[in-house]
Formats: structure tokens, C-alpha cells, sequence
């Protein structure tokens, strides 16, 4: 595989820099021409970029794109109406596995260009060899004058499954998304929930052991009421006591000064 061909392979992200070191090197080399010939290739387009990954990870599904063509060029030249019914069908059928196959979530714009592309793949040999080559910078490389009557190039009535295909396809994948989602969003809530009982637990626990802290303080305090009043009892009754005892000091005290 030449150096063009490996250009064409590689990421598109890749494409400029893997360029521009590949004229640098030609022109290091004293090839300047070529070195010019590769500054002036184009970046390939998204669905282009597909095409030529196809092309190099799906051969197989491109030699049957191609084989394809030839049958219903040879039933056309046949007038074999029966059989290109048959191969249209097939068409159908295969340009939608190809756009599939060449990549996930794409935009319309680029599905409609992919089928444009295989479609006249399949309608003219020379637009399948330059397909099969995995060079292509656009979908404008692939355009051809004219066909056969009744294969259109752009996609008919009959590639007409693809975008419904395509739509349900990528509902799914929405669907999945939302309730992938809202598994998510449930599993925060779960652990929220779970940290909020936690967390209740905790305040309880610490409640619980101030009630018995404020419990031990009443009764160490109600014991300490209860002796206060004992000793309050006690000390009146020795007051008391104390009273009497200096009221009988006084009498006799009184008696003593009287004799």
C-alpha cells in the first residue's frame, strides 16, 4: 500500500499533520512534485472518512456491494425485470447494512452522502473501483453523469427502510440513555436517602445519650434536693436546740445577778 493509500487509512483527525509530514519527507527526498501533489489532497469528508475505514475493515461487505452491481447491470442488459426487482430489493437491504456497519450515531447529512455513495457504487463499475481503492476525499469522487434507468443514484423508494431503521435505532439507543439515567438519578436519590437515615440515626443515638446524660443529672439533682432539705431540716433542729440551750444560759444567767 503506497503512502497515499496509508494517508487515506489512517483517523481524520490524523490527516493534516500525517500530510503535511509526508510532503515534508517527499520534498527531504528531493521529490518535489509529489511533494506538491500531496499538500493539494484533500481531507476527506466524515462520510467519505467512513467509507474508506469500510473499505479496509469490512472488505468483504464491499466486494458483495460491488458483485452486487454487477448482477444488476447484467440483469438490466438481460431487460430480466423479475430479476432486478429482486436484485433492487437486495440493494435496499445492503446499502442499509453498509451505512450500519460504517459508524454509529450520525448525523442525516451524513447517512444521506453514505448512501449516495454505495448507491452509485452499485450503478456504475468505475465509481465501485474508485469506492473499493478506500481514496475517496468526498462524495463528490463517486458522481457519475448518468445509469442505467431505473437505479437512481440517490436513494428511491426502495432504500426507503433505511432512515426508519436508522430512527428506531437511535430511539433505542435515546430510550437507553434516559433509563440508564434514571437508574442514576434513582441510585443518587438511594444514597441521599441512605445518608439522610444515616444521618437520622445518628441524631437519634445522640439524643438518646443526652436523655440519659439529662436523666442522670435529674437524679444525681433530686438527690442533691433531697439532702439539701435534709440537712436544711437538720440544721433548723440544731438552731432550735442552739435556741433553747442560750435561753437557759440567759435564765440562769439572769438568776445568778438576781441573788
Amino acid at each position: 500500500m503506497s503512502d497515499v493509500d496509508d494517508l487515506y487509512g489512517l483517523p481524520r483527525e490524523d490527516f493534516v499533520p500525517a500530510r503535511r509530514d509526508l510532503a515534508k519527507r517527499l520534498r527531504a527526498a528531493g521529490d518535489r512534485e509529489a511533494a506538491t501533489r500531496v499538500e493539494k489532497l484533500p481531507k476527506p469528508t466524515t462520510s467519505a472518512w467512513l467509507v474508506n475505514r469500510l473499505v479496509r475493515v469490512e472488505p468483504e461487505r464491499v466486494d458483495a456491494l460491488v458483485e452486487l452491481g454487477s448482477d444488476l447491470r447484467a440483469a438490466h442488459a438481460g431487460a430480466d425485470g423479475a430479476r432486478l426487482r429482486e436484485l433492487a430489493k437486495r440493494r435496499a437491504g445492503l446499502i442499509a447494512d453498509l451505512v450500519d456497519a460504517a459508524g454509529g450515531d450520525l448525523s442525516e447529512a451524513t447517512i444521506r452522502e453514505l448512501e449516495e455513495m454505495f448507491t452509485t457504487a452499485i450503478a456504475d463499475e468505475t465509481a465501485a473501483a474508485t469506492l473499493r481503492a478506500g481514496r475517496l476525499a468526498s462524495v463528490r469522487d463517486l458522481r457519475v453523469e448518468q445509469t442505467w434507468p431505473g437505479l437512481t443514484l440517490a436513494p428511491g423508494p426502495t432504500a426507503a427502510p433505511v432512515a426508519p431503521a436508522r430512527q428506531a435505532r437511535r430511539s433505542a439507543r435515546e430510550a437507553l440513555a434516559e433509563a440508564k439515567a434514571a437508574v442514576k438519578d434513582a441510585e443518587a436519590q438511594r444514597a441521599e436517602a441512605d445518608r439522610a437515615v444515616t444521618s437520622a440515626e445518628k441524631a437519634v443515638t445522640k439524643a438518646e445519650e443526652r436523655v440519659r446524660q439529662l436523666n442522670a443529672a435529674l437524679d444525681e439533682a433530686e438527690h442533691a434536693e433531697l439532702d439539701s432539705r435534709r440537712a436544711l431540716q437538720s440544721a433548723r433542729r440544731d438552731a432550735k436546740a442552739a435556741e433553747r440551750t442560750a435561753s437557759l444560759a440567759w435564765r440562769k444567767l439572769q438568776q445568778v445577778e438576781a441573788e
